[in-house]
């Protein structure tokens, strides 16, 4: 468990990420017969818009994508002889394990150009262990508009007054203790964009992927398996991770954050268009 697990930001951070409180469950598990194969398929149905990591007891991992994943296929002969295909236990976590270093990329203030900001950098340690969490409390005032600090994808969420961004690199930027969301999940985000609008003199944002070195013996994991990690973010002059309270002027998005994320066709498009202006 953290250590700030009684404390607001705690309470509101898991109220956005937990999967506990979605209405129901997100993957779901489905054996269907093909009549063209004549074999059964297991499938798993994603229905948001991120990707999870499904575990299932004495298999290995699976990745699965928004929709339909089809993930195993057994032949009629075989199902008879093996037994009942559907009969199985599975676990899923929001996330798939980054398959870069996914701590290098890097990241915009979340309000205006030109506006005060003042950021506070938090560092938690859970109990009996020496794993280190952090967040940012970002000061604000009521009301002001809360701007993507960078692109990806919005999933679902448990309090629909926060935002969760996936990123294309598989972190997660959980943005919390908003007065209401601006973008609903499913919704490509761009750097800058408004995403919400805060609730009160701060707004805290989390960044963390699924780590799979919590995960045991390829079943299931602790009950934590994320890893929290400090952003790089632009101060106008240069890339800085921030371990003290600071305050800063917020500078206007460079092309650089914009186009981190883009292909090389993006990019070109994205320049060309910005030529004509």
């Amino acid at each position: 468990m953290l250590t700030f697990a009684t404390t607001l930001s705690a309470q509101e951070f898991g109220q956005v990420f937990s999967l506990r409180n979605l209405p129901e469950s997100v993957v779901q598990n489905i054996v269907r017969y093909n009549s063209f194969t004549k074999s059964y398929e297991r499938i798993y149905i994603n229905s948001d818009y991120c990707s999870y990591v499904v575990v299932r007891k004495g298999a290995r991992y699976y990745n699965a994508a928004p929709g339909e994943n089809l993930v195993e296929s057994r032949p009629v002969q075989s199902q008879a002889a093996e037994g009942n295909f559907t009969a199985t236990d599975y676990h899923y976590y929001r996330g798939v394990f980054p398959s870069n270093e996914p701590v290098t990329a890097y990241y915009a203030f979340p309000l205006a150009e030109g506006e005060k900001i003042t950021v506070e950098p938090h560092f938690i340690r859970f109990r009996e262990s020496e794993r280190e969490e952090n967040y940012i409390a970002f000061g604000t005032q009521d009301n002001d508009t809360v701007y993507a600090m960078r692109g990806g994808v919005a999933c679902m969420t448990g309090d629909k007054k926060g935002v969760i961004i996936n990123h294309i690199d598989e972190t997660f930027a959980v943005y919390y203790h908003m007065r209401r969301a601006l973008v609903q999940p499913g919704d490509a985000v761009e750097v800058g964009q408004p995403i919400g609008l805060a609730a009160g003199g701060k707004v805290y944002v989390s960044f963390l992927y699924l780590d799979k070195q919590y995960f045991k013996q390829k079943e299931v994991a602790e009950e934590y398996p994320y890893t929290h990690f400090v952003p790089q973010l632009w101060d106008g002059t240069q890339y800085a991770q921030y371990e003290m309270t600071a305050s800063k002027v917020v500078p206007a998005i460079t092309d650089e954050l914009v186009m981190q994320d883009m292909s090389k066709a993006q990019k070109k498009r994205y320049l060309k268009a910005k030529n004509r202006k």
